[in-house]
């Protein structure tokens, strides 16, 4: 059989040879001790240089990905373009995991769909990394088959300018990315696709039960949407650290500690029959506009742990008293307490959660039901307990916050911190 042969513009042999270069530098590097000395500021640049050549290395890997795909490669030795590209990629190294494997085939097809071309775009101009335009090839993937080719390119646009990174100021977070992509997937899609998505999602429940290492139970859990913004809502208010008599940290781990809450929930509801205690904190809040709320408009409401429910499924859960369904613009709480008290109120917690989703010091992860309430101009000082002097730092840089006499701008959207020096 005759071998195909491609010309190699000069562009390709600069990437190749780059690319052999970096290894063959990079590879001896690794293997020299730990810190190796370097200074602090010296130490983050390397970091910061590490990811953009990550960055690099992966719009190079998916582009490798999509010539190889058009050439047949995988076809050509009897695989799948996952276990080709692991093959692949063994010969040199490890092989790399295969979710990492999918991500740069699903990447790699985006230029094939129209609506895939505005990711595609961020993704070549390194605005958009891999994780994200992943999540927003799965979305164009998912919705394509039955959303409108227009509408769906518009929204695809929207998201992507959204998630990009540019101009050094970051854009959506992969878990904001994820909130947003589920709502639009609820707005885009025709009433009967969501309501049997759902039913299916439903019968889907499942509670697996093995043996455990150490004579301990393993439980495997599979809930849907509404269902596990129930049980996130009940072990997020159960889980936050608790501090020891004298102060000292709370030992056990996050998970642990949401171990410990799940139980403590289970333990309450089989010691209770005749109705379970509850506490504000494992309420489930539900934003969602008016209109879509009242009048039976398609759409969607986010849960105060990221959720993503369908309108039919927040009407349906606002008949539990334990779900609080704040409806954007109403006025049915008061937020602003002035001087009158210096702690914020349980309604002033609950909107600043929704507000700010979790810890507000940049580049912090911790979710919002384990951050401190804040008086942005402290209460001492003359500040007063409201919402625009108000922002959800997590406990570690509350003290920091404190500690370094910070100073914020609060808007209606979030809260930015003004750093002072370290």
């Amino acid at each position: 059989m005759a071998v195909q042969t491609y010309a190699e513009p000069a562009p390709a042999r600069v990437v190749l040879d780059a690319a052999r270069e970096a290894a063959a530098t990079l590879g001896p590097a690794t293997d020299l001790p730990a810190p190796w000395g370097l200074p602090d500021a010296e130490l983050e640049e390397l970091l910061a240089l590490a990811g953009s050549i990550r960055s690099a290395v992966e719009r190079v890997e998916v582009s490798a990905v999509r010539e190889g795909v058009r050439r047949g490669l995988h076809r050509g030795q009897g695989f799948g373009v996952v276990d080709w590209v692991r093959l692949v990629q063994s010969r040199a190294g490890l092989a790399p995991d295969p979710s990492h494997a999918s991500r740069l085939n699903r990447v790699a097809a985006l230029p094939d769909q129209t609506a895939g071309q505005p990711v595609w775009e961020a993704f070549c101009a390194a605005t958009v990394g891999l994780g994200k335009a992943d999540q927003l090839a799965r979305f164009v993937a998912d919705t394509a088959p039955v959303a409108e080719p227009s509408d769906l390119h518009d929204t695809v646009t929207v998201l992507t300018e959204a998630a990009s990174d540019s101009s050094g100021e970051g854009g959506l977070t992969p878990g904001e990315l994820h909130v947003a992509v589920r709502r639009a997937g609820l707005l885009l899609k025709p009433e009967r696709d969501l309501a049997r998505e759902q039913d299916a999602a439903r019968r889907g429940r499942a509670l697996h039960r093995a043996a455990g290492p150490a004579g301990l139970t393993a439980y495997h859990l599979l809930l849907d949407p509404d269902a596990s913004a129930v049980i996130d809502a009940a072990v997020a208010g159960l889980s936050e650290p608790v501090t020891g008599p004298d102060g000292e940290p709370d030992p056990r781990t996050a998970a642990t500690r949401r171990a410990d809450a799940l139980v403590e929930v289970v333990r309450r509801g089989a010691g209770n029959p005749e109705g379970m205690p509850q506490t504000p904190k494992a309420q489930v809040v539900v934003t969602i506009s008016y209109d879509q709320l009242e009048k039976g408009i398609t759409g969607a409401g986010v849960t105060a742990t990221d959720q993503v429910l369908s309108a039919a499924d927040v009407r349906r859960l606002a008949c539990d008293a334990g779900i609080i369904p704040m409806v954007l613009g109403s006025r049915g709480e008061v937020l602003d307490v002035g001087r009158e008290q210096r702690l914020f109120t349980t309604a002033q917690r609950r909107a600043l959660r929704q507000r700010d989703r979790g810890c507000t010091y940049p580049g912090c992860t911790i979710p919002a039901p384990w951050c401190d309430a804040h008086h942005v101009l402290w209460w001492s000082r003359g500040g007063t307990s409201s919402l625009d002097n108000a922002a959800l730092p997590c406990g570690r840089h509350h003290t920091l916050v404190h500690q370094r006499d910070l100073t914020a701008t609060v808007t209606d959207t979030g809260v930015t911190w003004h750093r002072g020096d370290p």
